[in-house]
């Protein structure tokens, strides 16, 4: 089966930064969370995937697609959500979501139909006519969504959208996206440092730190061994205790 993604010695640099060291993973999955702390390189990595950073080394592939070669192509069955602000003030969400579809190449008139089912499947009702700049930040996530979901994309890639969400909001947006990953429309791709995120939505989850990938793989995994594998540091001599957890049925490395 073909990878979501597929990266090769995937490495991005920032001046003396390197923020991509070396990433080599295959990612399956019908919904996978990209899980790390701030800083770790989501972003940057969902960008180089989108073909909007160029690596500075390494090859990333996108549902086979070469990113480096076609990147056009790769975008054209993606669709991207990005974290923060993305309006354009004076439009309604109906008009934001239809303007996205007609970049995407939908002309005018299919384009407004094709937004109003999106909003439809992300749940804004009567709002989709009213400014958006008068939309709270759970709007604003569902409208950026919708976008992103106009042109029937095969995989839907996702940057911290429960960022800024009150409690309610933010569970209301995992349950869409809970529908989504078991509807049939696109994979997803969820980037976030929230690990209740992920468990929420997600089959399978690579986690990222420092750059690089520690972990790839279906999520039960990584269930099972984070309630099975501890890693502990003794002060002094560690052989009374590491005799102790062996008598109690440990298995000591």
């Amino acid at each position: 089966m073909v990878p979501l993604v597929s990266l090769q010695g995937l490495r991005k640099r920032f001046g003396p930064f390197e923020v991509l060291r070396g990433i080599t993973c295959d990612i399956h999955g019908r919904a996978v969370g990209l899980l790390g702390p701030n800083g770790a390189g989501k972003t940057t990595l969902m960008r180089v995937l989108l073909g909007l950073l160029a690596p500075d080394g390494g090859t990333a592939t996108v549902l086979g697609l070469d990113v480096g070669r076609d990147p056009q192509a790769v975008r054209a069955r993606l669709g991207y959500a990005m974290e923060g602000p993305d309006r354009i003030p004076g439009l309604s969400g109906l008009e934001s979501v239809a303007y996205a579809a007609e970049l995407c190449g939908i002309p005018r008139r299919a384009a407004v139909l094709r937004a109003h089912e999106v909003l439809d499947l992300v749940g804004l009702d009567d709002a989709r006519m009213r400014a958006v700049e008068a939309y709270s930040t759970g709007m604003h996530q569902r409208v950026k969504l919708a976008m992103a979901l106009v042109h029937d994309p095969e995989l839907l890639l996702l940057d911290e959208p429960t960022s800024g969400l009150d409690p309610d909001s933010r569970d209301d947006l995992l349950a869409l996206i809970q529908r989504l990953r078991d509807g049939d429309g696109p994979a997803v791709l969820l980037s976030t440092h929230l690990l209740h995120d992920v468990e929420r939505t997600c089959d399978t989850v690579v986690i990222m730190h420092e750059g690089q990938v520690r972990f790839s793989g279906p999520l039960a995994e990584l269930q099972v061994a984070s309630t099975s594998q501890y890693e502990l540091r003794i002060d002094g001599e560690p052989s009374a205790f590491a005799a102790a957890l062996a008598r109690a049925g440990a298995s000591v490395q």
